[in-house]
C-alpha cells in the first residue's frame, strides 16, 4: 500500500475513491486544510503551522508545530515520513521557490508515483510505460535529472532524446491511441486532470 502526502498549494477540487487504499495520510501544514476540504482525515500532521488556518484545531488534537527556522520545508518533513511509494496532493500554482524546493526533495528523497494538483496531474515513470489515450491529449515529459527518452505514438516522437533541466518535452500530443515511453532515468508525464481521467495505463 502507498502513503498519501498532502501539502499546501493548489489542489484538486475533488478526489476519487482510491484514497481509502492508502496506508497513511500525512498532511503538511496547510495540507491539513486541504485534507479536511477533501473529506480526508490525516493520520499524521507535520510542519510549523504558519500557513494553516486551523492551527488551533491542530493543537487541540495534540499536534505540536515544529520550529519555523528549520532546514527542511514542511513538505520535505512529510516526505521523509513515507514508507515506500507515495502519492502527493497539492503544491501547484504557488511560489516558485516552493515548487523548486519540491523538485529538490524529489531528487534527494523520493518522487511521488502520482502528483495531483488543480491544473496538473503528473505520473512518475522510472523506465518504461505504455498507455491508451484519445488522440490530441496534451502531454509533457519532465525529467527529474538528465534522461534519455524514446517515445512512440506522440505527435513529435523522440528517439534517444536527452531531456534535462535545459530541455523538457512540453505540450506534445497523443497522435496514436497507444503511446509508449521509454526512459533511462525517472521522468514525470504531465497531463491536464480532465485528460488524465481518460488515460488507461497498460
Amino acid at each position: 500500500m502507498k502513503d498519501l502526502v498532502i501539502i499546501g498549494g493548489a489542489a484538486p477540487e475533488s478526489i476519487n475513491s482510491e484514497v481509502s487504499s492508502y496506508r497513511e495520510i500525512i498532511a503538511a501544514d496547510s495540507g491539513y486544510d486541504t485534507a479536511k476540504r477533501l473529506g480526508l482525515t490525516p493520520t499524521k500532521v507535520v510542519g510549523d503551522f504558519d500557513s494553516t488556518a486551523l492551527s488551533s484545531e491542530l493543537k487541540k488534537l495534540g499536534y505540536i508545530p515544529c520550529n519555523r527556522d528549520k532546514d527542511d520545508t514542511d513538505a520535505a518533513i512529510a516526505i521523509k515520513l513515507v514508507d515506500g511509494d507515495y502519492d502527493l496532493i497539492g503544491g501547484g500554482e504557488g511560489r516558485i521557490d516552493h515548487t523548486l524546493s519540491l523538485l529538490v526533495a524529489f531528487r534527494t528523497l523520493k518522487a511521488p508515483s502520482l502528483w495531483y494538483m488543480r491544473a496538473d496531474t503528473l505520473r512518475l515513470v522510472n523506465d518504461s510505460v505504455a498507455f491508451e489515450a484519445p488522440c490530441g491529449v496534451d502531454i509533457s515529459i519532465i525529467p527529474l535529472e538528465k534522461a534519455i527518452v524514446t517515445t512512440h505514438g506522440l505527435k513529435w516522437d523522440m528517439t534517444d532524446m536527452e531531456l534535462s533541466e535545459r530541455f523538457i518535452s512540453q505540450s506534445n500530443r497523443v497522435d496514436k491511441n497507444i503511446v509508449e515511453i521509454i526512459t533511462d532515468s525517472p521522468v514525470f508525464l504531465r497531463f491536464f486532470p480532465s485528460d488524465y481521467s481518460e488515460v488507461r495505463f497498460l
